[in-house]
């Protein structure tokens, strides 16, 4: 643990001395801003990875059409050679979009260690064991014994910094002579409840948005699947290209051009009908009934290849995103209560609640101004060269 714990308290340290030139270095004011500015390094370190997950994210949902389009292109090819080329322009697609489906593994994974080593250096600034007097002689990471005993002494509403709601009375009596146990339950329970609050809010606006960018993409891979289904972009309801042909759409329902070319095909399957049933004597050719054995064949080595594919990196981002989503439903209900709960059961100190509270400020304040920008550069709208009437 001390791994995470020196970094965090050398930040808290590094603020706690510049406040030292503004404020008194012991008063709560100096101490309290060293958690807030350590909230705002290490999202200020965290901001470009935010901002290329929470791109990264959209990317991937307007890419959902271009890789349904790929999955079709490929949806009868399944040999070892075309799964490859597959792989090969899936990857290409990302590379030339600039996204990581792994994208948003690292602010995670970052804020975490922190929470860890400011828990821990909160907590070792009063170890449960050692009287406040033995305390205030001890270091704490980068703090020596001198910032450990202002910390001890730091209040904040006339509340000490390190207390928290089980402390034992005689702790309470050594850290702060009168104080008594309301006085810290009047400053605990409004900042843990608000930051269990403030935790479910920007859990729900990010699943919220999630949810919506999500039925975008399905909508926009619905166009694609009606696209590939009747063999050309839809506008406005109409079908505008049919194999390649622009097919003009006529006020009076005249469907001729349609019409004709359904005829056409009809008559190229009645021709190909007849040529297979005159072939079926053996005479060279492709006999009908080797054909519906090649196509059993096939159809059987494509089942085989699909059960036994390796997963592609759509799939994987597909299925890391739905756990994600999962996840996040249960957890958006749940987590909030991780601050109350921590605040009576794991002795969690105000300074704790502090850093919670402030830290999802930052959050909300961040994916407004993230979400913001990203409307203006990736609006989740339909087709590139289709108008928005395409998917209304």
């Amino acid at each position: 643990m001390d791994l995470f714990a020196y970094p965090v308290s050398l930040v808290m340290k590094f603020w706690h001395w510049v406040l030292g030139f503004v404020v008194d270095p012991d008063s709560g004011i100096a101490w309290v801003g060293s958690v807030i500015l350590l909230v705002v390094t290490v999202r200020l370190l965290l901001l470009r990875s935010m901002w290329r997950q929470q791109y990264s994210m959209r990317k991937m949902a307007q890419l959902g059409p271009k890789m349904k389009e790929l999955q079709l292109k490929y949806k009868d090819r399944k040999s070892p050679e075309d799964r490859q080329e597959q792989a090969k322009e899936m990857q290409a697609m990302y590379s030339d979009a600039g996204v990581n489906p792994l994208a948003g593994c690292l602010p995670l994974l970052v804020q975490i260690p922190v929470f860890l080593g400011l828990y821990y250096v909160l907590l070792n600034f009063s170890p449960r064991d050692v009287s406040i007097e033995e305390a205030q002689t001890m270091s704490n990471g980068a703090f020596g014994p001198d910032q450990v005993s202002s910390f001890l002494n730091a209040e904040i509403f006339g509340v000490p910094l390190a207390s928290y709601i089980r402390m034992p009375q005689e702790v309470m009596d050594s850290l702060h002579p009168g104080l008594e146990r309301a006085d810290i339950l009047m400053l605990a329970v409004p900042l843990f409840v608000l930051a269990g609050i403030a935790t479910f809010i920007n859990m729900w606006n990010s699943f919220r948005r999630q949810k919506a960018a999500k039925e975008a993409e399905k909508a926009a891979i619905a166009q694609v699947e009606a696209e590939d289904r009747a063999g050309g972009p839809f506008v406005d309801g109409e079908v505008v290209e049919i194999d390649g042909e622009i097919v003009d759409a006529d006020p009076d329902g005249d469907t001729s051009a349609s019409t004709s070319a359904s005829s056409a095909a009809d008559a190229n399957a009645d021709a190909d009908s007849d040529s297979s049933d005159s072939r079926d004597d053996g005479t060279p050719g492709t006999p009908a009934r080797s054909g519906a054995t090649d196509a059993k064949g096939s159809t059987g080595a494509a089942g085989a290849g699909a059960a036994g594919k390796p997963q592609d990196p759509q799939s994987m981002a597909e299925a890391m995103t739905e756990s994600m989503n999962q996840s996040m439903k249960i957890m958006m209900y749940f987590f909030p209560f991780f601050p109350i709960v921590g605040a009576y059961f794991f002795n969690f100190p105000i300074a704790i609640g502090l850093y919670w509270l402030t830290n999802n400020v930052w959050t909300a304040v961040q994916s407004h101004i993230f979400m913001e920008k990203l409307e203006k550069e990736l609006p989740m709208k339909g087709h590139e060269g289709l108008p928005p009437s395409a998917f209304m």
